[in-house]
């Protein structure tokens, strides 16, 4: 029998935090987007593994709101701190399928980072793609994934992903109010993804629904 050769098309978003920057908590949102292909590679029963290949742009980064205003050489300092980076990724995973219903994929992607924009204390800073100091971002981002995939309807499916920098994206010298070097970062995107995914070109056949037949009042 011959096995089918699944597409995908998925709309999501982003949760994210920069770990190492001292901004806490996953308050920077982004779009997350694109399409991908899955092949199946093993089947027995209800179970089945894929390997699935996706394409997807991806928005992170770290937000901080204001913490305290106070002016030091003319300047005013709030704590204020926004980060935001643009990705293109390619994700490569294994889904194993449980009754076309539920899936937990396992795996790592690739991303590009194409866009750069960092705000500290409101201002713009001189941080951006061709950016050259010591501090300066890594524009290969490789990460672990994990991914739960979940059936609503037909097919279409809900997923949640768990995305951690494998090495870091950005060495970081901090320093202290009076000039002083203070802690030396390394910085690494830490992101969950919510997602809708409709599958194309499906086999479900072998789907399982659960039936009732009204029989009337005993």
């Amino acid at each position: 029998k011959a096995q089918l050769v699944k597409g995908e098309a998925f709309l999501g978003l982003n949760m994210s935090q920069i770990d190492g920057d001292k901004a806490y908590g996953y308050k920077r949102l982004g779009l997350h987007a694109g399409f991908g292909g899955m092949v199946p590679v093993y089947q027995k029963g209800d179970f089945s593994i894929d390997f699935s290949l996706e394409v997807a742009f991806s928005q992170k980064g770290s937000h901080q709101g204001q913490l305290y205003s106070d002016t030091i050489n003319g300047e005013i300092i709030t704590g204020e701190y926004d980060i935001y980076l643009n990705y293109l990724e390619v994700p490569v995973l294994f889904f194993f399928n449980d009754k076309q219903i539920a899936s937990l994929g396992l795996g790592f992607s690739y991303g590009r980072l194409v866009g750069l924009k960092e705000y500290e204390h409101g201002h713009l800073t001189d941080v951006n793609l061709s950016y050259t100091g010591d501090d300066k971002y890594n524009l290969n981002d490789f990460c672990l994934l994990a991914d739960v995939k979940l059936r609503v309807y037909e097919r279409l499916k809900f997923g949640v992903r768990f995305q951690y920098s494998m090495k870091s994206i950005r060495t970081r010298q901090f320093y202290l109010i009076n000039g002083e070097p203070g802690d030396l970062r390394q910085q690494y995107n830490n992101c969950i993804t919510a997602r809708l995914i409709y599958v194309f070109n499906e086999d479900r056949s072998n789907y399982i629904y659960d039936t009732y037949q009204f029989q009337g009042d005993n």
